[in-house]
């Protein structure tokens, strides 16, 4: 074997190999725009999470479920528009997966809870209390007669 048959291995130098077009040709592009909601970028940055419990000393807790309400009160716009934004921010507190079984949907959330068949399904999702709170009873607690055991 002579030396002009055998054929010297390719060596990368940055002189002969354009790593930006090596790139471009090998990589994944994604020329559609994102469907990330980049507003909830601090809520799931660790650093965020660690550097807000140093300062606070507390771990972010579970958000409070929204609560069903009855807006017939509501008479001008202002108060209209304020209820349904308050209810579509808490609609979006709730976890993904609660969220996604009403696909995302708010009015989909209020008209499962409108339907009383679906009281057991909603209390199982935590979405309402089990029992309606109740107020403490007005009947005094009896004290012990003397001689009798506690």
């Amino acid at each position: 074997m002579n030396m002009k048959e055998r054929k010297l291995p390719f060596l990368r130098t940055p002189y002969n190999y354009d790593v930006d077009k090596v790139s471009d040709e090998t990589g994944l592009t994604c020329p559609e725009p994102t469907l990330a909601q980049q507003n909830f970028k601090d809520e799931c940055d660790i650093n965020h999470i660690v550097r807000q419990f140093g300062l606070t000393g507390e771990l972010p807790g579970k958000p409070l479920s929204p609560q069903y309400g009855d807006f017939t009160g509501v008479l001008d716009y202002h108060s209209a528009v304020n209820a349904v934004l308050a209810a579509q921010d808490d609609f979006m507190e709730l976890p993904a997966q609660l969220r996604s079984r009403f696909n995302n949907d708010p009015a989909e959330l209020i008209d499962f809870l409108d339907n009383e068949q679906n009281r057991e399904e909603a209390i199982k999702l935590g979405l309402i209390a089990a029992k309606p709170i109740s107020e403490p009873s007005e009947t005094p607690i009896a004290e012990p007669k003397a001689g009798e055991a506690q």
